[in-house]
């Protein structure tokens, strides 16, 4: 695609790549990784039935006299029969005969029995309540949240299948960066440096390398060359377009990378590429970023994290709906990714918009993308909220 518009863009960076392979792990050792199959429960839960409340088990009519307790964790002997009782606490497995649990704090305990009313079936939880074995509980391409793995454990998983997390190199090119103190004499402190590895590892990748490269092109290309057969997707930073100190596209050809996206008419982010990359046994994704901080995460977020979520096998959603708080115009033909907030369904965009800025993306919730032409308050944009 040479200059194609955003959504082209996007929906290129989805459907280009396929998911890495996945790998079993411990169930404790899933939390924010991406199911890679969809996950059944391996029992009914509650594996039995079982008491809601802290009382006493009971069958028949009042008074019923207690004849033991139900033991944590255990299924009782005993049958209750009319006229019994059995101490029980929440969660405890529903003995024979059981009709239905009365709680302490409506019974009361006098000469070895126990007084009150409770209608039949009370604060009993019947078996498979939450769900059946073999039941869906999970599709594939989910990330997994906290909640989601105790699930698992709950219904009998030990260990699952995850898509194994995309190994990452970043390149940051450019003489004029430095990366320590304050710049002086025309030099620019690096602003991506200290920021791509954790926004990436947060979206579930592994970048294994980070390099600050000069701007010579035979060092670019011997590096590129170096990481290709290491990696998932390899990162630059600056150097896209086509100007005498531009490298990044002579890099790609002697990679023999065949272009996906060759600039897309969006702003900030314009001048970003995607190619796919040919080693031994597939193609790998490249991502030349633009240079500037805002531009660089704008084209970040609106095509590189699609691929990324490809290789980890998420499915694409659609982005949110949301109005504008204010009227809004973009470049003729172009789109705009505006970062701000949304209260309510409204957005509002922060200050600071320029794309070598990086102090309104840093207070911003996330990136409303504008169609191109001329939009009133109130006017339908869409929304990407950040999630690194």
């Amino acid at each position: 695609m040479r200059e194609g518009s955003w959504d082209q863009g996007r929906e290129i960076a989805q459907n280009s790549f396929i998911s890495l392979v996945s790998q079993a792990l411990p169930l404790g050792q899933c939390v924010g990784r991406i199911a890679a199959t969809d996950l059944h429960s391996l029992c009914n839960l509650p594996a039995y039935a079982t008491s809601s409340m802290d009382g006493w088990a009971i069958a028949g009519s009042a008074p019923w006299k207690i004849i033991g307790e139900v033991a944590t964790g255990k299924k009782s002997e005993l049958t209750l029969a009319p006229g019994q009782s059995l101490r029980i606490a929440t969660g405890g497995v529903i003995p024979d005969g059981c009709e239905a649990v009365i709680p302490w704090e409506i019974a009361e305990e006098k000469d070895g029995a126990i007084h009150g009313a409770i209608d039949n079936g009370a604060n009993i939880r019947p078996a498979a309540l939450e769900s059946k074995k073999g039941e869906l509980l999970i599709t594939s391409g989910t990330r997994l949240t906290p909640p989601m793995v105790g699930l698992l454990a709950a219904t009998g998983h030990d260990t699952i299948a995850v898509t194994r997390k995309p190994k990452i190199a970043i390149f940051f090119l450019g003489d004029e960066l430095i990366h320590s103190g304050v710049p002086e004499g025309g030099a620019i402190r690096d602003a991506l440096g200290p920021q791509l590895p954790s926004l990436l590892n947060n979206l579930g990748a592994e970048v294994i390398i980070t390099d600050f490269v000069e701007d010579d092109l035979d060092v670019l290309i011997t590096k590129a060359k170096s990481v290709v057969g290491a990696v998932d997707l390899v990162i630059t930073t600056g150097g896209t377009a086509d100007g005498p100190r531009d490298f990044v596209k002579p890099t790609i050809a002697a990679l023999h990378g065949e272009y996906l996206i060759d600039c897309a008419r969006v702003r900030p982010g314009y001048h970003i590429l995607l190619a796919s990359i040919p080693t031994s046994d597939r193609a790998i994704p490249f991502i030349a970023l633009p240079g500037n901080p805002q531009s660089a995460l704008a084209a970040l977020t609106s095509f590189g994290i699609p691929v990324i979520d490809s290789l980890l096998g998420k499915k694409p959603e659609p982005l949110a709906p949301i109005s504008l708080a204010s009227a809004q115009k973009t470049p003729e033909n172009f789109s705009r990714v505006v970062p701000g907030t949304v209260v309510d369904g409204i957005f509002t965009p922060t200050e600071y918009l320029n794309s070598a800025m990086l102090r309104g993306v840093a207070f911003a919730d996330g990136f409303a993308v504008i169609d191109p032409g001329q939009h009133a308050a109130g006017a339908p944009a869409r929304w990407i909220t950040f999630t690194y």
